[in-house]
């Protein structure tokens, strides 16, 4: 049975040590109930993957504009949390690799049947390249990848997964406003010219909810829809986990 938290605004270092708890304690046996969470920031927060250097971050803009900086427990690159509802889904037992396909494939079925509830005309990219974590990209949303949420080519939504032991942490943010633009101010750049090529070329890549359906708020009716799509979703993903089970065993 999936538990479903739904959770209000928070600071984001007690999120993302919760998330990592929570995964700790999965991969140690002690949270046996796979849960998802659905939150928000209490500020605009911006995060780092696992593994992302931090040689781009200007440091100095992130003081003058009174943004703190956190880093998750997943991998990926650069986030800034903002106008967006985040999910966060732990699951324990999964000791076979390869369910971590499973594992996105679920979940990105999950938030493209929520936004199209909400009349986002969001896709599944069922071809793209596999989830990885990327040395050379900025920020999280530059780029699609396998089983990940877009709308006529634009990404709206950015992953990042981990495993620990046999369980699995994945968390996002399902964007729902444009804000998340502002991650070029927080960037070291050569010149102004280039943080202006650089949030171009994001916008390129990215959309939100608001742009697509117009400004509102559309979170309590994002967080309904979620529920039910990832409860709905989890029976269908437990049965190909066993019958991954099964395969292997024979």
């Amino acid at each position: 049975m999936l538990a479903i938290r739904q959770d209000g605004a928070m600071p984001g270092q007690w999120l993302m040590d919760r998330d990592a708890q929570e995964l700790e304690q999965a991969a140690a046996g002690i949270l046996s109930e796979p849960r998802v969470s659905f939150y928000q920031w209490e500020v605009p927060t911006l995060s780092l993957g696992y593994h992302q250097t931090e040689d781009k971050i200007d440091y100095d803009r992130l003081r003058i504009l009174n943004v703190p900086m956190v880093r998750r427990p997943t991998g990926g690159a650069a986030v800034l949390h903002s106008e967006e509802l985040t999910y966060s889904i732990v699951l324990p037992g999964l000791d076979d690799l390869r369910t971590g396909s499973l594992v996105l494939e679920y979940i990105g079925r999950a938030l493209t049947a929520a936004l199209r509830e909400i009349g986002v005309d969001a896709t599944l990219d069922e071809r793209g390249e596999a989830l990885t974590p990327l040395a050379n990209r900025t920020s999280c949303f530059a780029r699609t990848s396998r089983w990940e949420v877009a709308v006529h080519g634009k990404k709206i939504v950015g992953s990042a997964q981990r495993r620990l032991g046999g369980a699995i942490l994945q968390h996002g943010s399902i964007l729902t406003g444009p804000d998340h633009l502002r991650i070029v101010e927080l960037l070291k750049v050569r010149e102004d010219t280039e943080r202006s090529l650089l949030r171009a070329r994001l916008a390129s890549k990215a959309t939100c909810v608001g742009d697509e359906i117009g400004q509102g708020d559309h979170v309590q009716r994002l967080r309904s829809a979620l529920e039910g799509t990832f409860a709905a979703g989890y029976p269908h993903f437990v049965e190909k986990v066993e019958g991954l089970t099964l395969v292997a065993r024979h």
